[in-house]
């Protein structure tokens, strides 16, 4: 089979544990690319967080974000592919989370808003390279919000055994949601059939690719649904366990360089 699309994570895939990307991925995505071939990301931030990697990297093709919500062509600043929350179900968990110990934010018409900048929150946004919008309750601060602006998605910051439980508790009152964890303190809630699995589809129609002309990387949960859709599904030596267990192929970890192997490997 000849590859023509790579499609990465960024954190625990791409990125060391600076937030880093280690020059030999650097040179491989470079080589690649001048070759002809494809390279783009699947990962939950947002535009402006993974634009300098875009940028450095020489991305060219159409980036999925929001763990699926978004694909969006950076070169063009133009959104190809997009699913909100509804408003009633961003409100639901917003209210609902108000009684655990998390720190919730809400991405809306391409910002953050945070109910309290915190230490949390501000390592969380450094860790990103993102600015945010303190404004209290977001709940209500959704219900003032211009009815024009829809939700992309929430992000749950708290302890892994507090947020499996809020997990439970988001699903059973709204079922249809999409609910994963993305990393073990994190928790997305996104809209309904969102996933980087199905983003990836539709990313592979935009290009006119078929999904066996693509490898997909990655390392946690959220993952599962894109290296299953790919070709070939590449799961870092530091993956989750669940994730190495589907994977075709398992590279070395991220601070190894895993995306120059698998360059140097099927491309």
């Amino acid at each position: 089979m000849r590859y023509r699309l790579l499609v990465t994570d960024i954190d625990g895939t791409l990125v060391d544990s600076r937030q880093e990307v280690p020059e030999a991925n650097v040179k491989a995505i470079r080589r690649l690319v001048a070759a002809g071939g494809l390279y783009t990301f699947a990962t939950g931030r947002n535009e402006q967080s993974v634009r300098p990697y875009a940028e450095a990297l020489g991305v060219n093709a159409p980036a999925i974000l929001y763990n699926g919500a978004k694909v969006v062509d950076l070169s063009r600043n133009k959104t190809l592919f997009e699913h909100c929350l509804s408003r009633e179900a961003a409100r639901f968990v917003l209210r609902l989370v108000s009684s655990f110990d998390v720190h919730p934010t809400l991405h809306l018409g391409g910002h953050v808003y945070v109910q309290r900048a915190d230490q949390v929150v501000r390592d969380h946004m450094s860790k990103n390279g993102i600015p945010w919008i303190e404004v209290g309750d977001l709940a209500r601060f959704l219900e003032r919000a211009p009815h024009r602006e829809k939700p992309t998605k929430i992000l749950l910051i708290g302890a892994d055994y507090v947020l499996e439980g809020l997990r439970r508790v988001i699903q059973a009152g709204l079922p249809t949601l999409s609910v994963m964890k993305s990393e073990p303190t994190y928790l997305e809630v996104l809209p309904p059939g969102i996933s980087k699995g199905a983003a990836l589809l539709v990313l592979c129609e935009h290009l006119g690719l078929d999904l066996q002309e693509v490898v997909a990387m990655g390392d946690g949960p959220n993952d599962m649904t894109l290296i299953e859709a790919a070709g070939l599904g590449v799961a870092v030596a530091n993956a989750a366990p669940e994730l190495k267990e589907r994977a075709d192929f398992i590279s070395r970890s991220n601070e190894e360089c895993g995306v120059a192997e698998v360059i140097e490997t099927f491309f």
